[in-house]
């Protein structure tokens, strides 16, 4: 179990010192469901670390006051980390990661992770084509190594899907419309060329709401009910989510398909064992 959750500012608004005290606050409330890892990105720079919120919080106010990283900014999306695969005292398995469009964090498990690697670089259209470039610097080296976890290859497969169409939102519908046979996931993914920001939930909570013309989302609606935001909704499941500066952009669900047949999101697909292992069939 992970956490996620962060803010969104429509228009020209920006965040100011008592947005970056609901974060912190939001932060902290998330370390509830994970605290091995904690990162962010600020619309500049992934930062992470493989400790708590808190005591990432307190260690950046020991070196610049926390809020810098916040006031001024347009968004501040965020992770705290329960690990599953991957050691999260290797930084490079922690969330958020940044390809060469996107960042993104999410929430759940791939549980055919092997079986989805293995099928999926059996293709050779769909050999690896992304540009990893979530680097980062210990003891002055700087390290580039590839994730080990599984939440990884959502990032790879949104981001090869973009490289085919060089359309955000077909890039999603195309890539969750296969993930979402793999595992579960409550997602936040930001297109840097775009500059749009989609939530997607599937099987694991995900909640939003507004306040000061600013969208705010976590894992849990009492969070942000404690941050004081108003008009919560809850995502539905395979429910996709994308919002511009000006507001909702899109708002739709991604269908499971069953040899050509659409399905609602309470049928069992883990059931259809065909499906998981006939791969080309949905590509």
């Amino acid at each position: 179990m992970c956490g996620i959750g962060g803010v969104w500012c429509m228009g020209t608004a920006k965040l100011d010192k008592r947005d970056a005290k609901r974060l912190i606050e939001l932060a902290i409330y998330l370390q509830s469901r994970g605290d091995k890892a904690f990162g962010f990105y600020n619309g500049e720079n992934v930062i992470k670390f493989p400790s708590s919120a808190s005591d990432v919080i307190e260690m950046i106010d020991r070196i610049r006051p926390f809020s810098e990283l916040v006031t001024g900014k347009r968004m501040f999306l965020m992770h705290t980390r329960e690990p599953t695969i991957g050691d999260p005292l290797k930084n490079k398995n922690n969330h958020p990661f940044e390809l060469k469009d996107i960042v993104f964090a999410h929430n759940g498990m791939l549980y055919e992770y092997t079986l989805f690697k293995d099928i999926r670089c059996s293709v050779p259209e769909h050999e690896y084509s992304y540009e990893y470039i979530d680097t980062y610097e210990i003891l002055g080296k700087v390290e580039t190594d590839l994730p080990e976890t599984d939440s990884f290859e959502i990032g790879v497969a949104i981001q090869e899907e973009y490289n085919k169409r060089n359309d955000f939102i077909e890039a999603l519908e195309r890539a969750l419309s296969y993930l979402i046979y793999f595992g579960d996931m409550a997602l936040w993914i930001y297109s840097k060329k775009d500059d749009l920001l989609a939530l997607f939930r599937f099987e694991r909570p995900l909640f939003y709401g507004f306040k000061n013309h600013k969208l705010w989302f976590a894992s849990e609606r009492w969070m942000l009910e404690e941050i004081k935001v108003k008009k919560i909704k809850a995502l539905r499941d395979c429910e996709l989510l994308v919002y511009t500066r000006d507001g909702e952009e899109y708002n739709n669900f991604i269908e499971f398909k069953v040899k050509g047949k659409s399905l609602n999101c309470d049928y069992h697909v883990e059931e259809e064992w065909d499906i998981w292992r006939d791969w080309r069939f949905y590509l």
